[in-house]
């Protein structure tokens, strides 16, 4: 079924292009309502449930009453979850003149599409197409049932690509692993109209929850691995590097499978490090040397190979890579250098590894806690990006002159337009960025889409090269301007662009264009997060003056714009003909 075809009777539901003076009070750091429906019972008062209700004021509403819920629950995230027999029944299926069941389909999905062209909260579609066939039935895979799942599954994968808020859990690849007879429950169903078991309950709830958490909660940056009985078998100081098992068979086939899980996860961004009790000559003989070392000294962004402490060891690569600890994950096959980690750094997530090697590649090809909604070519650059980091924070740290430094690297950073091609860079500022943001707005790809054409707002990201190498884009400001007055919706810089007074040019930039647009004042504000500190003195720090509602005059340009700020922020203003932005002397002119 075409996307076409979904929309062709809900034309015109979308209403209204995004109201970007509303969307500035909607504070995405994490979500606290939640709408559960479904095509079945899901028998809310249910245990399986505590996982998403603990943290979540979740409502259930009435039975199967799933089209209300996406034309009415438009403020708050919304759970769907449908069971393709509930809306198709056996027996047409068994039907084979009718074809695809496009049409009937197509019906199904008309509260989805008005739901997500009109409401920018999360709609999660946790959907099953399963129903008990014959395999002799199935062997053609070409069954009547099997091509509605088919179109099912279909328009769903279409409508995610254009709608950023739409989420989809394919319960069937979840339920596969503990097998679905043990997931389904007859008794259920016939007794409460419930198709799942209490496992299956367990296990829709539980995924529905790592899906909803990643929305606002990003995902895991850092891997932090050991090398002797973790990247290799055994120990390279007593076996030499011919020695140690590394290989195309059995438990040396293993090890080179985990590395080629490791590799998977650096191709989406995430960073490779090392930390080992070693003598670095002989690790990186091996680096250099083994022919069935999958991963290269290229692939690790930072290392500390010495007789140190390892916990002293990821706290020296964190400020070197200016990453907090909870982006950290730490793999090392010793339970003790395990223990004394978790001890000494509770934010590290550092999971049990299981004596079974064999398990290892498995485990960390599924593990959540790296695993976002998608890659960017951005996140693919992520390695050389942070390598250039590492660099630049080495030779900072040399030098006794930082304002002679900066203006010895030729730093050239460059506005860039919200293009189609940037936007989804635009959108994974958003989400991700938590450090400098001084408002963790987490806007959507479709709401960022609607910036470029509003003559009411200036946007734009931020492009950095110098002579550590590209830097790619690494930052996004969105103002919106009312009458002479803006407000800075947006302020929001890659951690690994900190340190070279780049939020300092930013702020250039945008007065400049402002005052292009007639524009004489700057409103903004810092909303504090349990992780943006460093973002806090940026105002002071370049000309603001805070701001005392009770105490402003109505009758100052900047009032009228009160009513976008929010009450638990920190207001400041600026006379965009009198500031003064320091530290621009370190940009090339």
């Amino acid at each position: 079924m075409s996307r076409a075809e979904v929309q062709r009777d809900t034309d015109g539901l979308s209403g209204s292009r995004v109201d970007w003076s509303r969307r500035s009070k909607q504070v995405g750091s994490k979500l606290t309502e939640l709408r559960i429906t479904g095509t079945s019972n899901l028998l809310g008062n249910h245990k399986a449930w505590s996982v998403l209700t603990h943290d979540l004021e979740a409502d259930f509403g009435d039975f199967a009453d799933w089209p209300t819920a996406m034309f009415t629950d438009g403020n708050k995230a919304v759970l769907w979850v449908v069971f393709l027999e509930d809306l198709i029944p056996p027996e047409k299926a068994a039907d084979a003149s009718l074809g695809s069941g496009g049409d009937d389909l197509e019906i199904v999905f008309q509260p989805l599409v008005h739901r997500l062209s009109s409401s920018n909260h999360p709609t999660l579609v946790a959907f099953s197409t399963w129903r008990p066939e014959s395999v002799i039935g199935q062997s053609r895979l070409n069954s009547t049932w099997t091509r509605f799942a088919r179109s099912f599954s279909d328009a769903l994968a279409s409508l995610a690509k254009e709608y950023s808020s739409l989420f989809i859990l394919d319960l069937d690849r979840v339920f596969s692993t503990y097998g679905m007879v043990d997931c389904f429950d007859p008794r259920n169903y016939y007794s409460f109209r419930c198709r799942l078991s209490p496992k299956g309950l367990d296990l829709l709830a539980d995924s529905a929850k790592k899906i909803l958490s990643r929305i606002t909660n990003p995902a895991k940056k850092v891997l932090v691995v050991d090398c002797d009985e973790t990247l290799w078998g055994g120990i390279l100081g007593e076996l030499g590097v011919a020695g140690i098992s590394l290989g195309t068979d059995g438990l040396g086939m293993a090890y080179s499978d985990f590395q080629r899980s490791l590799q998977r996860w650096e191709a989406q961004g995430v960073l490779l490090t090392v930390v080992s009790k070693n003598d670095p000559e002989h690790v990186w003989q091996v680096f250099d040397e083994h022919p069935d070392m999958q991963i290269g000294r290229d692939d690790i962004v930072a290392w500390r190979i010495n007789w140190e402490d390892k916990a002293s060891n990821i706290v020296a690569i964190s400020e070197e890579l200016s990453l907090g600890m909870d982006s950290f994950v730490f793999l090392d096959n010793s339970p003790f250098e395990r223990e004394r980690v978790r001890q000494a750094l509770p934010q590290v997530l550092t999971p049990e590894l299981p004596n079974d090697v064999t398990t290892w590649p498995a485990l960390l090809d599924s593990m959540d806690e790296l695993s976002r909604f998608g890659s960017s070519e951005e996140d693919a650059r992520k390695a050389e990006q942070y390598r250039q980091r590492s660099a630049f924070v080495t030779g900072l740290t040399e030098t006794d002159d930082d304002t002679g430094f900066l203006q010895s690297i030729a730093m050239k950073p460059k506005a860039l337009p919200l293009s189609s091609e940037l936007l989804p860079r635009a959108e994974q500022l958003c989400q991700k960025t938590n450090q400098f943001n001084l408002r963790t707005m987490r806007h959507t790809l479709s709401s960022l889409s609607e910036l470029p054409d509003d003559e009411n707002c200036d946007s734009f990201l931020i492009s950095l090269t110098d002579r550590f190498g590209n830097h790619g884009t690494v930052g996004l400001v969105v103002a919106i301007l009312r009458d002479e007055v803006a407000f800075l919706d947006s302020f929001i810089l890659s951690c690994r662009a900190l340190s070279r007074h780049l939020e300092a040019w930013a702020l250039y930039e945008l007065t400049g264009r402002l005052r292009s647009k007639n524009c004489d004042w700057l409103l903004a504000e810092f909303l504090p997060t349990e992780r943006n500190s460093v973002a806090r003195s940026f105002l002071s720090d370049h000309g603001f003056t805070p701001i005392e509602w009770e105490g402003l005059p109505p009758s100052h340009p900047v009032h009228h714009l009160r009513d976008m700020t929010n009450s638990s922020g920190h207001a400041f203003c600026a006379d965009l003909h009198n500031l003064e932005i320091p530290n621009l002397e370190v940009f090339e002119s």
